[in-house]
C-alpha cells in the first residue's frame, strides 16, 4: 500500500477508516470464517425448515419414501449395539434370527456414532433431520476452507461453497440419501494433497495420515462414495503424474513415497476389518448390490444439464421432463419410475457458459486446467456406460463401461458420480470470480468496488437458476405409543414380530423399532440381504408366514389358509416372545385374524394389538 499525505482532508478520512477495517479483518481471518460458517448454517437449515417448524423429533420427509425409515434405523442401531457390546457390522437386530451384513448396506456408522448425543436426547428422527442440515453445511464449509488455498478473494470461495454444498445434486440427494449427501470429505482430500505439494514445511507423515483418515471417514459414511473417491483420486494422480513428466517438474520422490505410504497404511488399518466383513463376513452378498440392468437408466442425460427438475425452485415449466431424464428403466427401456432423488445433473445455461469461459481464460493456471479436466471426466462418468440423449439410447459406449465391470464398483450408480463434477465446477467458478475481481479491480475504470460488483453479478446469474425448492415437505411420523413406552420394557434383545413386517414396500416397522431404542430384534427388513444363491435381495428369503402376511398387506379379503400349528412353529423358530399388529396398517384385520386363530385374542395397548409373553424364547 502506498503512503498518503501526512495531512488528510475530511474527504480522505473515511477511506483511511475503511483501510483500517480491512486491515483488522486481515489480521483476524477467523471473523470471515465464522461469518461464512454462520451463513452456510442458516441456509442449510432452510432445507429442513418444515421439520424444525413442526417438530424436528417427530416429522419426516415423505419425498424420501422407504429410504428415510431405513436410514433412521441405520443411524439408531450403530450406537445402540456398540453400547450393548454387539457387532455394529453384523448382527441380527433385523432379519432375525439370521441377521444381516450391515457393511453391505448404507449403514453410515460414523455418522451414527457422532450423532449419538442427539439420538439419546431427542430420538433417531431428530438425528436424521439434524444430519441432513449438518451434511449440507459441512460440505459447503469444507469446500470454502479448501478453496481459500486457491483464491485470494474470500467471497469467491464463499460462492464456490454455495455452488458445491447447495448444488442440484445436494437438492436431490437430501430428499432421502444422507449417506450420499455428506460430501465434506472430497474437498479435504484436495486440501491434504495441496498442503503436501505446496508446503515444504508440511510433514509428509502427518499430511499422509490426515489424508488417510479422510478416506477412512468416508468409508464409514458411505462405502460407495469411498470407492468412487478412490477412483477419482487415482485419476487425479495420473493427471498430476503426466504434468510432472511432461513439464519436468521437480519432485521429491522420497517425500512423496512417505506421504502416499502413510496414507495407504492408515486406510488399510482403518478400513481393513470393515472391508473384510463386507466382502467375506457373515451374510455377505455375492455379486453386485444392484444389478447393472436395474440401474442402467439412472445416469445423467446430457439434456438434463439445461432442464431443471422438481428439486429446483425455478422449473420453467419443465420439471416433468427434467425428472424423467434420470429414471429406473425396464429391460425394454421404458421408464419404470422417475428418480428425481438421483437427478443432480441440472447445471443451467449461465453456469455452463461461465465454466466454458473459465476453462478458456484460466487455461494457463494449473489448478484451473486440473479442475476443468477432472470435472469433465466426472461428468462423462455420470453419463453411464452408454450414452442416452433425451431418454433415447444411442448405443455409443462410454468410459463408465469399464467402471461397471470392475469388482466392488459394479453396482455403482453412474448418476451419483456427478457430485465430483460439482466439486470441480465449484472450484473453477471460484477461480473465475477471483480472477474477475482482481482484473476489474486492477483496471480501475469501474471504481474501487467494480471487481466486487462484476463478480457478484456473475455469481447471482449462475446461482439463481440453481436455487433449491426448499424447504422439503414434511409429515408427522406415525409411531404408535406402545413403541415409545411398552416396547422399551421388553427384555433387551428379545424377538418381536411386528406387522406390517418390514420389506422394500413398507419399512415402517424399522422406524418403530428405532423409536423403541432398538430393544428388540425382529424378522424381516428392508436392506441388502443375500438370497438363497447369495446374490442380493432387498427382503431376504421370506418365510411362509411372511408371505401370508404379505398377502394380507396386499389386500387379501380374508386370512390366508395357514395352519395355526405352522404359525406357532414359525414363531418358535424365530424365538418370538411378542407379536404386535398396528391396526391402522393395510391388511391389519386380515393379519389380526391370522394371529388370533393361532394365539388367541389380542390385548389392545398403546395403539397396537399385542400378543405378549409367548414364552417361545428357549
Amino acid at each position: 500500500m502506498s503512503e498518503t499525505a501526512t495531512v488528510l482532508t475530511p474527504a480522505a478520512a473515511p477511506r483511511v477508516d475503511r483501510r483500517a477495517r480491512h486491515a483488522r479483518t486481515a489480521r483476524r481471518p477467523w471473523l470471515v470464517t465464522a461469518g461464512v460458517a454462520l451463513a452456510y448454517l442458516i441456509l442449510a437449515a432452510v432445507a429442513n425448515g418444515s421439520a424444525w417448524t413442526h417438530g424436528v423429533a417427530h416429522t419426516l420427509q415423505p419425498s424420501g419414501g422407504n429410504d428415510v425409515p431405513e436410514e433412521i434405523w441405520f443411524l439408531a442401531q450403530t450406537p445402540w449395539v456398540l453400547l450393548h457390546g454387539h457387532n455394529p457390522f453384523v448382527n441380527n437386530w433385523l432379519n432375525a434370527p439370521v441377521g444381516i451384513n450391515l457393511m453391505d448396506n448404507t449403514t453410515m456408522p460414523l455418522l451414527g456414532i457422532l450423532a449419538f448425543p442427539i439420538t439419546f436426547l431427542f430420538g433417531p428422527i431428530a438425528t436424521f433431520n439434524v444430519l441432513i442440515d449438518v451434511a449440507i453445511f459441512a460440505s459447503a464449509m469444507s469446500f470454502f476452507v479448501m478453496a481459500r488455498r486457491f483464491v485470494s478473494w474470500w467471497p469467491a470461495a464463499f460462492v464456490g461453497g454455495l455452488a458445491y454444498g447447495f448444488s442440484p445434486f445436494t437438492a436431490a440427494t437430501a430428499n432421502a440419501h444422507l449417506f450420499l449427501l455428506f460430501q465434506a470429505v472430497p474437498p479435504l482430500v484436495i486440501l491434504s494433497v495441496d498442503r503436501f505439494l505446496r508446503s515444504d514445511k508440511s510433514s509428509p507423515v502427518w499430511t499422509g495420515v490426515a489424508m488417510g483418515l479422510c478416506f477412512v471417514a468416508q468409508f464409514y459414511i458411505s462405502t460407495e462414495v469411498f470407492a468412487s473417491l478412490a477412483v477419482m483420486t487415482c485419476i487425479a494422480a495420473v493427471l498430476g503424474g503426466g504434468v510432472v513428466l511432461s513439464k519436468h517438474v521437480p519432485l521429491d520422490l522420497r517425500r512423496t513415497v512417505t506421504f502416499v505410504g502413510c496414507a495407504a497404511i492408515v486406510v488399510v488399518v482403518g478400513v481393513g476389518y470393515g472391508a473384510f466383513v463386507a466382502l467375506a463376513g457373515p451374510h455377505h452378498i455375492t455379486g453386485p448390490a444392484q444389478p447393472a440392468t436395474a440401474i442402467a437408466g439412472i445416469t445423467v442425460d446430457p439434456l438434463g444439464l439445461v432442464v431443471p427438475t422438481i428439486d429446483q425452485h425455478f422449473t420453467l415449466g419443465h420439471a416433468v421432463l427434467g425428472d424423467s431424464l434420470v429414471a429406473a428403466r425396464a429391460p425394454d427401456w421404458k421408464i419404470a419410475f422417475d428418480s428425481p432423488v438421483e437427478n443432480g445433473s441440472y447445471v443451467g445455461v449461465p453456469l455452463l457458459l461461465a465454466l466454458v469461459i473459465a476453462s478458456f481464460v484460466l487455461r494457463r493456471k494449473r489448478i484451473a486446467l486440473f479442475s476443468s479436466a477432472m470435472g469433465a471426466i466426472a461428468l462423462l462418468f455420470s453419463f453411464g456406460s452408454h450414452l442416452h440423449v433425451d431418454g433415447h439410447r444411442t448405443g455409443i459406449p462410454l468410459p463408465f463401461v469399464v467402471i461397471e465391470h470392475l469388482p466392488l464398483l459394479d453396482s455403482s450408480v453412474a448418476a451419483r458420480w456427478v457430485t465430483y463434477f460439482w466439486l470441480f465446477a465449484a472450484l473453477l467458478l471460484a477461480l473465475l470470480l477471483d480472477a474477475a475481481h482482481g482484473a476489474v479491480g486492477a483496471d480501475g475504470r469501474l471504481g474501487r468496488y467494480g471487481g466486487a460488483v462484476v463478480s457478484g453479478l456473475v455469481a447471482v446469474a449462475v446461482l439463481l437458476p440453481l436455487l433449491p425448492a426448499w424447504p422439503y415437505a414434511t409429515t408427522p411420523a406415525s409411531v404408535p405409543a406402545w413403541f415409545t413406552s411398552g416396547a422399551r420394557s421388553l427384555p433387551a434383545g428379545s424377538a418381536a414380530l411386528i406387522y406390517p413386517v418390514a420389506d422394500s414396500g413398507n419399512d415402517s416397522s424399522m422406524l418403530w423399532q428405532a423409536m423403541a431404542q432398538m430393544d428388540f430384534r425382529m424378522p424381516g427388513g428392508f436392506a441388502v440381504i443375500p438370497g438363497a444363491d447369495g446374490t442380493n435381495t432387498f427382503n431376504g428369503q421370506p418365510s411362509p408366514l411372511e408371505e401370508a402376511l404379505d398377502q394380507c398387506e396386499g389386500g387379501a379379503p380374508a386370512a390366508p389358509e395357514f395352519p395355526a400349528a405352522a404359525l406357532r412353529a414359525q414363531l418358535r423358530q424365530w424365538h418370538t416372545e411378542t407379536v404386535a399388529v398396528v391396526p391402522t396398517a393395510p391388511g391389519a384385520a386380515c393379519a389380526t385374524a391370522l394371529f388370533t386363530g393361532a394365539l388367541g385374542p389380542a390385548h389392545p395397548v398403546g395403539g397396537v394389538l399385542l400378543w405378549p409373553k409367548l414364552g417361545a424364547a428357549a
